[in-house]
């Protein structure tokens, strides 16, 4: 296991929280390649008590359907794991190993529900958050061997720098939202955007690029940040993601993305003008 590359995956990932950018994804194939696991599981949980979570796998199985999630839910107090968080607040990563042998493990409900299916036979988890309303899990799995003592202290810097960032992020939003609600209602009727400034977030809030949108549109990535930075500045965030998320909570009264022929013009590529 190349401990550097786990570290720039992990890198990564932070950079991507921090500036409110997907990260689920890139970070469970990275952590399946470099650790060397079968599978890969990560648990977006915004209300974990109540609510079902957001998983995000890779590796085999790469999903699970909405009942197994929901029979995991059901019986993830029986994980050690889990268990083990609950009743410490001990984030850190451990093995299921480290609570249990496996012989005692396989009797589990969750074993034999969740797992023996698939033959998981041994699992490593770390939560990087965990707070009364939300909690982020990944668990590593793995059929033939356990993890080793190496392979478990390697991911204790990437728990760690993945928490930062989940941290940071959660104030930003936090600072961010009690921003929003003091801005009187007027303030924010008259952020309006431009035809070209509605465009360039349409094609962003679709999954193209920076580069992508530079070409559907015929004009310079250069220009598209400059559009972009004229919309950090009237929507008073910092981030493509974010500017996503204010432009799709806009009231009707602000300029829309084209429409009819213009919306055409744009699908089509014909809308080649520089501004």
């Amino acid at each position: 296991m190349n401990e550097a590359n786990l570290l720039r995956h992990a890198l990564h990932a932070a950079r991507a929280i921090v500036n409110n950018e997907p990260f689920v994804s890139d970070l469970a194939e990275g952590l399946l390649h470099v650790v060397g696991a079968d599978c890969v599981c990560i648990d977006i949980c915004p209300a974990w008590r109540t609510q079902t979570p957001l998983v995000t796998m890779a590796g085999e199985p790469n999903a699970l359907s909405a009942g197994e999630i929901d029979q995991w839910m059901a019986l993830h107090a029986d994980d050690p794991y889990i268990g083990h968080l609950l009743a410490t607040g001990d984030p850190l990563p451990y093995r299921t190993s480290d609570f249990m042998t496996f012989d005692r493990f396989r009797q589990t409900p969750i074993y034999r529900e969740v797992f023996a299916q698939y033959g998981m036979r041994h699992l490593l988890m770390m939560t990087p958050r965990i707070t009364d309303e939300d909690m982020v899990i990944i668990g590593l799995t793995r059929r033939l061997h356990d993890f080793s003592d190496r392979e478990t202290r390697a991911l204790h810097p990437i728990r760690d720098l993945i928490a930062t960032a989940l941290d940071y992020q959660a104030q930003i939003s936090a600072i961010q939202a009690k921003i929003s609600a003091s801005l009187p209602a007027a303030s924010l009727r008259r952020l309006t955007l431009t035809e070209r400034e509605n465009q360039v977030l349409a094609l962003i809030a679709t999954g193209h690029t920076n580069d992508q949108a530079a070409r559907q549109l015929g004009i310079s990535s250069r220009t598209i940040r400059k559009h972009l930075e004229g919309v950090f500045g009237k929507a008073n965030v910092h981030s493509r993601a974010a500017a996503v998320a204010w432009w799709i909570r806009q009231p009707p009264g602000r300029t829309q993305a084209p429409t009819g022929h213009a919306s055409r013009r744009l699908a089509s590529g014909e809308d080649r003008t520089g501004f």
